[in-house]
């Protein structure tokens, strides 16, 4: 009878499509030909699964898994048995290193909830728990396979540093302060800057304005106004019970929020900020946004450059959102406020060079194109209109259903 290893060993993991060209074939002999991400750079590594087990580490070390896609139409396998994984390399004068197959699978034993008692009494089947085995180790390789291509987005060339992988682990050896631990997480992965000196005399005529509440129009209008950055600070600090519950009685009464500043002697940001602290209102963002030759800039009600950003900036259903066209892809991330500073946020879609959407932007003024955007309950989810077409997180035309 064959035991529980070997049954795992003859199985072939599966992978999600989409890595073939931003991964598989940048790093690997897996495929042919010459990409954007590629260009004329040497293959790294040999066999596709040498860069399936880096993968699956990053997962592994992260401690994080990432379901494959549901569509079996969007995913392939290896096309090699594991039991044959680094048996055979002869690149270079490589050794083998079969070894890597017995630390897998340890690593799966431990990390996945399977009844071994229930086995041994053949209440379950080997094969289920063979099934369990390979399900854990393809998220832990889709999660890695994820962190890769988020690098490669902000930096075709972020892999081909020298010992660029080797300081992915080693990061995991020397436990340093969390913040530079975050830095290489994959929702945060934008190493550009927050900010660029631009002369607001290069702004455009394309403005938006986020806000005209005639109540803000009225504090911009009087001599003691005070910055937004400063009214979002103040609106930010703690209100007693006493004026929470005052403020909830006047809302349900109907009272202007102006009335209810001046009621309660709090500015109106602050009153509309515990409005929507309490999901009474949604907060304005009271801002404007303009994007110049440079990018785009989001300005405050003083006229001050709060944030700028390399890629041009749009609002849509009263947020920030920021697209990014790059050679390689096109990046959505939305532009928010934390700890008291406006920053870039978390990724909300990516369309590659290859893909529907990206291919209908043109160089120039795509912006303009980008009609609609609506978040879903997870980002894969998320969709975006352009030229009256919707298209999914990856760049795929929607179905007409949607």
């Amino acid at each position: 009878m064959e035991s529980i290893y070997e049954l795992w060993g003859k199985r072939n993991p599966e992978w999600e499509k989409r890595y073939q060209t931003s991964i598989m074939d940048v790093f690997t002999d897996y495929g042919k030909g010459v990409n954007q991400y590629q260009d004329v750079r040497g293959k790294i590594f040999g066999a596709g699964y040498e860069i399936y087990i880096l993968a699956f580490f990053i997962g592994l070390y992260y401690n994080q898994t990432k379901p494959l896609v549901e569509d079996k139409a969007k995913r392939k396998v290896l096309g090699q048995a594991i039991m044959y994984w680094g048996n055979v390399e002869n690149r270079l004068g490589r050794n083998s290193y079969a070894k890597i197959r017995e630390y897998i699978f340890a690593a799966l034993v431990a990390k996945t909830d399977i009844d071994w008692i229930a086995l041994d009494k053949g209440d379950i089947t080997p094969r289920s728990v063979v099934d369990q085995l390979i399900d854990k180790m393809e998220q832990y390789a889709n999660f890695g396979f994820d962190y890769i291509q988020e690098k490669l987005e902000d930096d075709p060339n972020h892999f081909f540093k020298e010992s660029a992988f080797l300081r992915v682990f080693t990061s995991f050896l020397t436990k340093e302060t969390e913040d530079d631990d975050s830095d290489d997480a994959p929702d945060s992965l934008d190493d550009e800057p927050d900010s660029l000196d631009n002369d607001e005399s290069d702004l455009q005529d394309d403005e938006k304005f986020v806000s005209s509440d005639d109540s803000l129009e009225k504090e911009q209008n009087d001599e003691t106004l005070i910055d937004e950055e400063s009214l979002r600070a103040e609106a930010e600090k703690p209100w007693d019970e006493d004026d929470l519950e005052r403020l909830q009685m006047y809302f349900e009464h109907e009272m202007e929020v102006s009335s209810i500043a001046e009621r309660l002697h709090k500015s109106i940001y602050s009153v509309q900020y515990q409005l929507s602290q309490l999901g009474l209102i949604d907060m304005p963002l009271n801002v404007i946004v303009k994007n110049t030759s440079l990018g785009g800039n989001v300005i405050n009600a003083s006229g001050e450059i709060v944030y700028s950003d390399e890629a041009p900036l749009k609002v849509l259903h009263d947020k920030i959102y920021r697209f990014n066209k790059k050679s390689v892809c096109l990046a959505v991330k939305d532009i928010k406020r934390d700890n008291g500073k406006w920053v870039k946020g978390d990724k909300m879609l990516v369309a590659y060079a290859e893909s529907a959407l990206y291919t209908k932007l043109s160089d120039s003024n795509f912006i303009d194109s980008i009609e609609d955007f609506k978040e879903g309950s997870t980002r894969e989810e998320n969709i975006i209109k352009v030229k009256g077409v919707w298209y999914d997180y990856y760049g795929d035309v929607l179905g007409p259903n949607k």
